[in-house]
């Protein structure tokens, strides 16, 4: 099945583009929060609150290119290159802006109009695979999504290379350079099959332009992104007060989280890329209702036993948690629905941005009103609910029902 993935159009690119992209994005992330806070001296109550308007931005964003990207008439790479350039400006402001009062809209602007990319990406991707043999989709995503895991590993290392020699200027500089990388190589996106175009006048004026589904008034569509966004805002939530729990709670050095986050995230990839080779066999929904139970019993274990040796045996539920969520997530909504693969990206994408603002939100208020050790429990009724609902989905949402 490998073998048969190498011969999908663009397919090799797309795999390179996608690991670049984990460690263009992962290179600064962790380092961001201290850029801000310490050398521009933001607070970090109002650090939280840009980030919100980042992910805001990104939303707004996303839904309106999403819902246009399937009907347009030029190709869908010009928009993935436009969104990558967007994103090189943007990390590119924290090089040239040093009044903290115009970097923030500055980047808040660039950011959300770079955000695009990667659904558009994922969706440009669906298109060569559906041209190919749209029965590989699954195993085609889940091996994309896990290049983009896989740069995750890499980008931080880079990054705290880059930061402790070159200091500042460096990580950002490399940050660019990456996104600079994979816009190069979108140029040599091969055009993905043409939709068909009614040849005779009579079908011209018979013929009716796709529209996509309101999100807000088709429930086949908000049942299963609310069950996605839960699932989000549960692991941002953990993600938020692991740290703290393990080091203040749990009174383990800050090594101990470097050993958790690390351990998921190897775990993470073989996962994917095994979980990819058994959806053939289960459906996209059985594996996500079964991720959700136990994601649920990972956190609401951390709760229960408050040991650090039983978190580290809970990186294995965990990782397999991420893997179905990460890795198949994108392939639930594009197979919901088939007509809107640019559409179905944004959902996917969207459902992580509001998971991970509403998370890191609720997070610190948990972790302030029943303490970091509680949190969890609440992490874990936010995927229990998720697991429910994806009970009520569907597998495909057919033309007549849009």
């Amino acid at each position: 099945m490998i073998r048969d993935l190498f011969q999908i159009q663009n397919y090799k690119l797309f795999l390179f583009n996608m690991t670049l992209l984990g460690m263009a994005v992962s290179l600064t992330a962790p380092f961001l929060v201290i850029f801000m806070t310490e050398t521009h001296g933001m607070p970090t109550s109002t650090y939280g609150i840009f980030m919100a308007f980042v992910a805001i931005g990104s939303f707004c964003m996303n839904t309106i290119i999403g819902r246009k990207s399937d009907t347009l008439n030029f190709d869908r790479k010009y928009l993935i290159l436009a969104a990558l350039v967007m994103m090189v400006i943007a990390f590119s402001t924290f090089l040239f802006i040093g009044n903290v009062w115009l970097l923030a809209p500055a980047y808040i602007l660039f950011a959300a109009l770079g955000a695009p990319a990667m659904p558009q990406l994922y969706a440009s991707a669906r298109e060569s695979i559906n041209a190919y043999r749209s029965s590989l989709a699954v195993m085609a995503n889940t091996v994309l999504r896990s290049m983009f895991s896989f740069g995750f590993l890499f980008g931080p290392l880079i990054g705290s290379v880059l930061l402790g020699i070159y200091g500042f200027k460096g990580l950002f500089s490399g940050t660019v350079l990456m996104f600079i990388i994979v816009l190069g190589l979108s140029f040599l996106i091969r055009p993905a099959a043409g939709r068909e175009v009614p040849e005779t006048t009579l079908e011209v004026m018979n013929y009716e332009e796709p529209k996509a589904p309101n999100l807000m008034k088709n429930m086949m569509l908000l049942i299963p992104f609310a069950a996605f966004t839960m699932l989000h805002v549960g692991q941002w939530m953990y993600l938020l007060n692991m740290p703290l729990y393990v080091t203040n709670y749990l009174g383990e050095p800050e090594s101990a989280v470097g050993i958790l986050a690390s351990l998921c995230a190897g775990l993470e990839v073989p996962f994917m890329i095994f979980i990819g080779y058994t959806a053939g066999k289960i459906s996209t929904k059985s594996l996500l209702i079964a991720a959700g139970f136990l994601g649920s019993m990972y956190f609401l274990s951390i709760g229960i036993f408050n040991d650090f040796t039983m978190m580290v045996i809970g990186q294995v539920p965990l990782a397999l948690f991420l893997a179905v969520l990460l890795g198949l997530g994108i392939s639930y909504f594009q197979d919901l629905l088939p007509q809107f693969p640019g559409y179905a990206s944004t959902l996917f994408a969207n459902a992580m941005i509001i998971g991970q603002l509403l998370g890191n939100l609720l997070g610190g208020v948990a972790g302030d009103m029943v303490g970091v050790e509680n949190s969890f429990f609440i992490s874990g009724a936010f995927l229990c609910v998720a697991f429910i609902l994806f009970f009520f989905t569907k597998t495909e949402i057919r033309k007549g029902e849009v």
